[in-house]
């Protein structure tokens, strides 16, 4: 590359091409830095993302068993050198009819690829929302299997007074049952114990199967 240059230049190129590099370097961590503190963090989008499950709920309420899964969470890196938290929370419909597919498609914004059996939409809080719908068609208007309505953080910076990440409950009534409650949009609140599972997102238990 400075084989045409005197060995004075080639050693100043090199040292204006490795300050060059670390001007991008530090560029793209600060850029990030700034991205992260636009954003709320973690504890802060759960409540956003808790709020959101519960305006599902509360649309379904009277028309579909219902049940609420418990909150995940998963580490994940904001920045190169900065830990953060990817937090989940997921509504199981039950007896699910096209009503309510059509009402979360519209309450939510929900977009999909018509060959897709997955809707999906993005909020203004940055917060993923995912429709799951079973592949199979539905029959006299109703589907064989639950709709999953599945709402995300993405990778958020955890602040320095997180909270509780799950609800309080008594002890689990079974070993491998887990607690999960929202409130509802409106009032009322929808409370599950449910068990995961392989072939759905878990199994329910218990439930109190609407806002009540």
């Amino acid at each position: 590359m400075f084989a045409n240059v005197s060995p004075l230049w080639r050693k100043r190129l090199r040292l204006i091409v490795a300050a060059w590099a670390l001007l991008l370097l530090v560029g793209a961590f600060i850029g990030s830095g700034a991205s992260v503190r636009e954003q709320v963090d973690a504890a802060e989008a759960r409540v956003d993302m808790d709020a959101l499950i519960g305006e599902a709920a509360a649309a379904l309420t009277g028309s579909s068993p219902l049940a609420v899964g418990p909150l995940e969470a998963a580490e994940c890196t904001v920045t190169p050198v900065r830990v953060g938290l990817s937090l989940s929370r997921t509504l199981q419909i039950a007896e699910a009819s096209v009503w309510s597919l059509e009402t979360l498609v519209d309450r939510f914004g929900l977009r999909n690829d018509p060959d897709s059996p997955v809707w999906g939409a993005t909020t203004a809080d940055y917060i993923g929302l995912r429709l799951t719908v079973p592949e199979a068609e539905p029959v006299g208007g109703k589907y064989a299997e639950p709709l999953e309505f599945r709402a995300s953080t993405g990778c958020r910076p955890v602040g320095e007074a997180v909270g509780a990440f799950a609800p309080t409950a008594a002890a689990a009534p079974e070993t491998g049952w887990r607690y999960g409650a929202v409130d509802c949009l409106g009032g009322g609140r929808l409370e599950s114990w449910t068990e995961p599972v392989d072939a759905a997102p878990f199994a329910v238990r218990s439930t109190s199967e609407a806002c009540v």
